[in-house]
């Protein structure tokens, strides 16, 4: 691919910069040709040398080419609005561009290799990736370094990093590959995940061909694997009853966390260019690839799919002896069919195709007359052609009309005047051009009413105009000229010289409608306003694109359009400072001598939605001033008024709950969490004060409570008693905050890259918080579906972090109302999800099993004591008595050994005897052992 020969490794731009190889440039054909796209951001792989080979209707070229390897815009893969159009997408897509069509540098990197992202982005002509695309498989890989990559063979890892900076793979492998080195317990060598298991007790791992007797698949989805000496063990365990059931047994161990090993601070050196190997910084390492064969340099660096041959997606297509098999039986089976048996049409073909079909209605048989008759018309000698659409049409008309020979002795007669041409006036060419400008095609019914018409004529003129506009590109085309009309087409088939020119110096000012720029006479003669900002002041005016409604762009929102594919509608400044003058001016003009009424006092909106409607379900505490709605807040219809006080003011009058309003899954140390808070001024009231108290007489915020399952209200119309905290998983809890960076509190995880970091925290930073709906799964007869608005299904509370693009994904804010239902999100999702279950109605019985989830099982050891008797010393009884003649200091040693010995591990009522009470009535009859004060059945009767 790389043309080793030419010794060109930089060119100078027409903008004054020098280029290299690997650098990354702007590119893009002239501005006709490209139709007002934005550049393209590729990176330069090569210089190829001039074409000397002269081609018809030109010379050899004497133009530097390069061979360009192009980034993808999200725009480029998706219609949906993208928020950062700072990241783009790698590819394996190859572009060659003359050097004239190179606009500028520009600086693309990997996001790992970015030490501040964000001050990254804030520079001018920066980019970064993190993921690529493949055009032809239409699927998003991750795109990570090779240095991160660990579970892999020693020998194929040092070629990788002496070959490619990144290795493109499938989410779900990625924490495999950054894992720590997998080695099969038996051969030792690498334990790939696709063709080895784990031991579910041990963590060992083992190649399925290396387990005796082999594995040919691997366990399903929820089924776990057992190594031989692990099962071995455990059974020996449970034979000598060493596995005690319902004991608290060690905790498994955790397994290794290769994904935090891979986010180890590893010194980066910024200035090292990436490392490729024949043009090319990645290739592909996932699913599908055999780590032995990336030691071929020839190997495919493409991505790769799943395989499509085999018995599931071919069809199995008989030999011919089991088809000639077939035909027989079938025709045997014909010859059984009685007259008065019905045989169908056959599968898979239409009827009338065989002869299954016993009549089919014929409305006409084609005539051999008019063959002849067509052919003897073609024949005649007329002024017009013989393909003349009007010469067939009335020649086809005469003989279904007169027949075969009157029909050609009236064709015959006919002269030039019988055939007028239908052609269009200047005027009606002006008005179906610009039909065509305006629907973007061809609209023949409108255009025929607007020119007066048939659509049969204009779709004929049509062709006709079609026709004479591509034999005038191609003249144009041959003679070397510009082709500047604006339905040519978009490609160079005849090989026109280049017409990249971009603007370097004032003097260069270019004057042709091929630039994107218009030229100083242009500017005198017309005022022009920019389409985004509506500034009329610019050292520059740059054409708009046909999406943006106008004819000019600004210096600033023309050249950003180009390079970042984004337009933004905002008013320039000189726009706002008119805006205000007519504003003064209005104002000013209104006489009024009299002082002004001061305006009442404002309501403070909703603490939690921060919107003031609906003011009817507005309330507000008389003691505090929280306002909030109560769909928002949880307050029932008849406690709104003037007498309503918030949760926290009326728990300072009763001290029911804890007087320091703590949420419990936020974490204890504010103080990191406060610095995610924004400069400016935050209200006296906002989201996190919506607190509601637990069942341990705590406190959780609304919005923490909304995103745990286990968490239900006692009473989902105000939102408490708040249960389930103590049955949230330890998985919540254990995670670090990536926005506190705490590892205290729950936290939850972004719905598409499972982001950790606490709900108040990601409230804090702006993320995405709000319900989506999802279909209900077939076969799944618990899940409860509900309706919001015009969405029905399954409600699931979600947050996203800014990363990600939620344009055109239907996500409710946990505010937003139902005008049908009058209520909000939290609302429905609360009444549908939170509530308590009605099987499940003891508080105390729900407690006592969450309790029973966080403190750890006692194990029971259970100690026989053994009797005999004193008489007879049997020490087999079916009854045993006490003995007679036993004190009662004895009789409660007995009691108290008895009690002992059931289970109760000294306990009585769950409370310890006070030892020194029993040493004092003891009395020295310690020393006794129990068994001397038992009396068998037999020995208690006789006595």
């Amino acid at each position: 691919m790389v043309t080793q020969s030419y010794k060109v490794k930089s060119a100078k731009l027409a903008n004054g910069e020098t280029v290299f190889v690997n650098d990354h440039v702007y590119v893009s054909p002239p501005w006709s040709e490209r139709d007002g796209t934005p550049y393209n951001v590729a990176r330069i792989i090569e210089f190829i040398p001039p074409d000397s080979t002269p081609r018809k209707g030109r010379g050899p070229s004497q133009e530097i080419s390069v061979r360009l390897s192009l980034y993808y815009r999200q725009t480029d893969i998706s219609a949906r609005n993208v928020s950062d159009f700072r990241l783009l997408l790698a590819t394996i897509h190859t572009d060659v561009h003359p050097l004239a069509n190179v606009r500028g540098k520009c600086y693309v990197r990997h996001k790992d290799r970015i030490e501040d992202l964000i001050k990254w982005k804030r520079l001018p002509d920066h980019f970064y990736f993190a993921k690529f695309f493949d055009p032809y498989i239409r699927k998003e890989y991750e795109v990570i370094r090779t240095e991160n990559v660990r579970n892999i063979p020693p020998e194929v890892r040092e070629v990788l990093l002496s070959r490619y900076e990144y290795l493109v793979a499938e989410r779900e492998i990625v924490p495999d590959l950054t894992d720590s080195f997998r080695a099969c317990c038996v051969c030792d060598k690498w334990a790939a995940s696709q063709d080895s298991v784990r031991c579910e007790a041990c963590k060992n791992h083992y190649h399925m061909a290396c387990v005796t007797p082999p594995i040919t698949a691997k366990p399903a989805k929820g089924y776990s694997w057992v190594c031989l000496p692990c099962s071995l063990q455990r059974r020996k365990d449970v034979e000598d009853q060493k596995f005690h059931y319902g004991a608290s047994s060690a905790p498994a161990p955790k397994p290794k966390a290769g994904l935090s090993k891979s986010k180890d601070k590893v010194p980066m050196d910024l200035e090292r260019p990436d490392v490729s190997y024949r043009g090319w910084p990645w290739r592909y390492f996932g699913l599908y690839t055999r780590a032995e064969d990336t030691l071929d340099p020839d190997d495919l660096i493409f991505p790769r799919a799943a395989t499509r041959i085999g018995r599931n997606f071919q069809t199995h297509v008989p030999t011919w002896e089991e088809q000639q098999e077939a035909e027989s039986h079938r025709v045997s089976g014909e010859a059984e069919a009685g007259p008065s048996r019905h045989i169908g049409v056959e599968r898979g073909h239409d009827v009338g195709e065989r002869r299954h079909e016993s009549s089919i209605d014929i409305w006409c048989t084609p005539s051999a007359d008019l063959n002849t008759y067509m052919n003897d018309l073609q024949s005649l000698k007329m002024p017009v052609p013989p393909y003349n659409v009007d010469r067939l049409n009335r020649g086809v008309l005469l003989y279904t009309t007169l027949g075969h020979d009157r029909a050609l002795k009236i064709m015959r007669g006919m002269r030039l005047d019988d055939f007028p041409p239908k052609m269009f006036t200047p005027e009606e060419v002006a008005i179906f051009e610009a039909q065509l400008e305006e629907n973007g095609g061809l609209d023949t019914h409108k255009t025929a009413q607007l020119i007066n018409r048939t659509p049969a004529e204009v779709l004929r003129f049509s062709y006709i105009w079609k026709n004479g506009k591509l034999k005038e590109e191609n003249e144009a085309l041959r003679a070397h000229h510009k082709v500047s009309h604006s339905h040519a087409r978009q490609n160079k088939t005849l090989g026109a010289p280049s017409l990249g020119r971009i603007r370097g110096h004032a003097s260069s000012t270019p004057t042709d409608d091929e630039v994107s720029l218009y030229d100083a006479s242009f500017i005198s003669t017309n005022k022009l306003q920019c389409a985004a900002c509506s500034t009329k002041i610019s050292s520059a005016w740059w054409r708009c694109p046909r999406t943006v409604p106008g004819n000019a762009m600004c210096e600033d929102c023309g050249s950003n359009y180009r390079k970042y594919g984004v337009i933004s509608f905002v008013k320039a400044d000189d726009v706002k400072k008119s805006d205000k003058d007519k504003l003064k001016k209005k104002v000013d003009g209104v006489s009024g001598a009299s002082t002004p009424v001061p305006p009442a006092p404002k309501l403070p909106p909703c603490a939690s939605c921060r919107r003031m409607e609906p003011k009817s379900n507005m309330a507000r505490c008389k003691i505090c001033t929280y306002s909030v709605h109560s769909g928002c807040y949880g307050i029932a219809p008849q406690d709104i008024g003037l007498e309503w006080v918030c949760e926290l003011c009326h728990n300072v009058e009763t001290e029911m709950d804890r007087l320091e309003p703590h949420c419990v899954l936020c974490p204890r140390e504010q103080s990191s969490v406060k610095n995610i808070k924004s400069k400016k001024p935050l209200p006296d009231f906002d989201l996190l004060s919506a607190l509601k108290p637990t069942e341990g007489n705590l406190w959780c915020h609304i919005i923490c409570s909304i995103f745990w399952s286990e968490i239900l209200y006692r009473d989902t119309k105000t939102f408490k008693e708040i249960e389930g905290v103590t049955l949230i998983p330890e998985e919540s809890w254990s995670p670090s905050c990536t926005l506190c960076n705490q590892v205290d509190g729950a936290v939850i995880a972004c719905v598409d890259c499972l982001l950790p970091f606490h709900p108040s925290c990601a409230w804090l930073s702006g993320y995405k918080i709000g319900f989506e709906f999802t279909l209900a799964k077939a076969g799944k007869r618990e899940v409860i579906t509900t309706a919001f608005k015009e969405h029905e299904g399954v409600m699931l509370p979600g947050c996203w972090c800014k990363s990600h693009d939620l344009e055109g994904r239907t996500i409710y804010d946990p505010f937003e109302i139902d005008p049908e239902l009058n209520e909000t999100a939290l609302q429905v999702y609360a009444a549908s999800y939170k509530g308590v279950p009605a099987d499940d109605s003891f508080p105390l019985l729900r407690k006592a099993r969450g309790l029973a989830h966080v403190l750890p099982a006692v194990p029971v050891h259970e100690e026989y004591e053994s009797k005999s008797c004193k008489e007879c010393g049997i020490d087999v009884s079916p009854i045993w008595h006490k003995g007679h003649g036993v004190s009662k200091v004895e009789a409660m040693e007995v009691d108290l050994q008895t009690a002992n010995g059931n289970g109760a591990h000294g306990l009585a009522n769950g409370h310890a005897h006070d030892q020194m009470d029993i040493d004092s009535l003891q009395n020295g009859v310690q020393d006794k052992g129990p068994s001397s004060l038992w009396l068998c059945h037999q020995c208690s009767f006789k006595s």
